[in-house]
């Protein structure tokens, strides 16, 4: 007798994606390097810069509006709050691309305490209500920039502001009914899109993650090897070194034993070269391509001879049927820490640069190593308006 399964609810699917994403670390780069991709820098620092100062210039505004003899330190307090958002409007500005994480983080706090504060001494417990509306846009900001979890401190901050005021309007004697309904009408107001935006952005980060990944062998793709340039380095003067390898006369190795084994040949050949340097990024960028990157330090021996070389002998005995690999070598000039670079046109340059070296080891007869040129940086300052 078969047993009939029944399918999932919506409501168990929606809650199991909504833990997968509050479980996912979130990746604070992803969105800071969609906006520089997509031109878009700029754009979302006005609105970033503007609407900081507009929340910024509220409490001023409602101390000019007061009797200036009644209780000035709310005027020094308004006074603070519009210096601190200014300075910070300015290091946004000026950022390059953006804020780092920790600067970011404490920009969220600042604003949260700040826009509590100008909720909590409002004239009048209905006013501080209406000023929790400004909470939407840290909260949106949280959204694409932190994540689930930064939201979610940062919503039961707004969540408690509004409650401390709504219990002071209740003592003033409003009726418990209308305070609950304005309370709950701007907690929807200021979380429902967020909440919507970060279920969406959390579906669409772990799509594009996967999408930066060799289906097959499972190392980066051309487009995750990208992304992994722009990851920040901590040393000053990093030098990028790129290995391409180039499996000599692969086609044979299909031909003779067929796709399956060729496939076999590939993920053997990639899991052998992240063993090789288990530090460096490894990609598949092609049917028979791989590329090996990995950051030095100016002034270290590079010994990139003796890497290649280790490369190549790693190749030959990765798999079976047994494939060698030509292999060409390029390197960039050392990168200061003081220089934003355009990540995108260095490996591009990097690449090209050990294409040509591959291609002369590959002339040479194959199975050998050949060192391309070193690429200059002093041209690829990033502007990322």
């Amino acid at each position: 007798m078969s047993v009939r399964r029944t399918p999932a609810t919506s409501i168990a699917r929606a809650r199991a994606e909504s833990v997968r994403i509050w479980k996912s670390a979130h990746r604070y780069d992803m969105f800071t390097d969609y906006l520089v991709d997509r031109g878009l820098m700029r754009s979302t620092r006005v609105a970033v810069v503007v609407t900081l100062l507009v929340l910024g210039m509220q409490p001023l505004l409602f101390r000019l509006g007061e009797d200036p003899s009644g209780e000035p330190h709310l005027m020094a307090m308004a006074i603070v709050v519009i210096v601190v958002d200014t300075g910070w409007a300015v290091l946004l500005w000026r950022a390059q691309p953006w804020l780092d994480v920790r600067l970011s983080l404490c920009f969220v706090t600042t604003s949260c305490i700040f826009l509590g504060e100008a909720a909590l001494t409002m004239p009048g417990p209905l006013l501080g209500l209406m000023a929790c509306s400004s909470y939407a846009a840290i909260l949106g900001y949280v959204v694409f920039f932190h994540g689930s979890r930064v939201f979610a401190l940062a919503m039961a901050s707004a969540a408690t502001v509004v409650l401390i005021i709504s219990i002071r309007e209740i003592t003033d004697g409003t009726p418990p009914i209308q305070v609950i309904t304005i309370a709950t009408t701007i907690l929807a107001v200021i979380s429902t899109v967020p909440i919507m935006t970060l279920l969406l952005m959390g579906i669409l980060t772990v799509d594009a993650e996967a999408s930066e990944f060799d289906s097959l062998t499972g190392t980066l793709n051309r487009r995750g090897l990208h992304r992994e340039i722009r990851r920040p380095g901590s040393e000053d003067g990093t030098i990028f070194v790129v290995y391409l390898l180039d499996l000599d006369g692969f086609k044979s190795v299909n031909d003779a034993h067929g796709h399956q084994a060729g496939d076999a040949v590939l993920v053997a050949v990639s899991r052998a070269l992240s063993e090789a340097i288990p530090d460096a990024s490894v990609a598949r960028v092609g049917g028979e391509e791989f590329v090996v990157m990995e950051r030095r330090v100016a002034g270290r021996p590079a010994e990139l001879s003796h890497r290649a070389e280790c490369l190549r002998t790693v190749v030959r005995t990765s798999s079976q049927p047994p494939v060698t690999a030509s292999v060409g070598i390029s390197l960039s000039a050392p990168v200061p820490s003081t220089l934003a670079i355009d990540s995108t046109l260095l490996l591009n340059r990097l690449m090209c640069a050990a294409d040509e070296a591959m291609y002369t080891a590959k002339k040479a007869g194959g199975d050998r190593t050949h060192v391309g040129d070193v690429v200059d940086v002093t041209d690829l300052g990033e502007r990322f308006s």
